[in-house]
């Protein structure tokens, strides 16, 4: 496995017309310019989303069924040194499962199916292969979804907005030093919260797929990026 604490920063410049920007200009001469910021680390987590499902005659029977399997998910997550705080269980939902035919039919109850979504938060990679195997030894057929993440995200958003700032300035010193005038004090600033892109993972698994290609043990992890853009309006001199 990989770790990077910080990868490198990607710095992409833009000067845009002032048509792009809602943002106040005054009535002297100025400069507008957008900073945009890239970082890019590899993941140190993982969440795993699982449904348990339970399909019997009576609606009780399966939401029995499916908090025993849940369970003995928990016994066997803690084998592997999952605690409860990493591991966040919905409600049981029951609901009748009907078959539909056709020429208009009625619909026949083929019983009762109840469902929990559990997700499980992982922080040593090395043992993806291991908890998803384990998972799928206790009857859970449903690998939602595995998607990767950081664990100081909420830092590395705080530095790419830091850069995207110091792009926009850095822009605008390089066009004013070209246009032989003095770069004067910040006017305006104009930003709006990026929507960070979901941490990318592996789609659907079922038991099947596990069989070959998840339950080996290399698996490739994305790295995830953040980014942010700030645009702002410099005084010249």
């Amino acid at each position: 496995m990989r770790t990077t604490a910080l990868s490198t920063l990607f710095l992409l410049p833009l000067l845009i017309s002032s048509s792009a920007f809602a943002i106040a200009v005054p009535d002297k001469a100025h400069l507008m310019t957008q900073g945009q910021s890239e970082i890019r680390v590899a993941p140190d987590m993982a969440t795993l989303t699982v449904m348990v499902t339970a399909l019997k005659p009576e609606s009780l029977a399966a939401k029995e069924e499916v908090d025993t399997k849940v369970a003995a998910l928990f016994s066997n997550l803690a084998s592997l040194g999952v605690t409860k705080k990493d591991i966040d269980s919905g409600n049981v939902i029951t609901r009748p499962d009907y078959q539909y035919g056709k020429d208009q039919a009625p619909p026949k109850l083929l019983g009762y199916q109840a469902e929990r979504q559990i997700s499980v938060r992982l922080y040593d990679l090395d043992k993806l292969s291991e908890t998803l195997n384990t998972i799928l030894e206790q009857g859970v057929q449903n690998i939602q979804q595995v998607s990767y993440d950081r664990r100081n995200a909420d830092e590395l958003r705080q530095q790419a907005r830091v850069a995207a700032i110091a792009n926009a300035r850095t822009i605008a010193e390089e066009l004013s030093l070209a246009a032989d005038r003095k770069l004067g004090e910040v006017y305006a600033i104009e930003y709006q919260p990026q929507r960070q892109a979901a941490p990318r993972h592996h789609g659907m698994m079922n038991a099947k797929m596990a069989s070959s290609e998840d339950r080996d043990a290399s698996y490739v992890q994305n790295e995830i990026e953040f980014s942010d853009q700030v645009q702002m309006v410099f005084l010249l001199n």
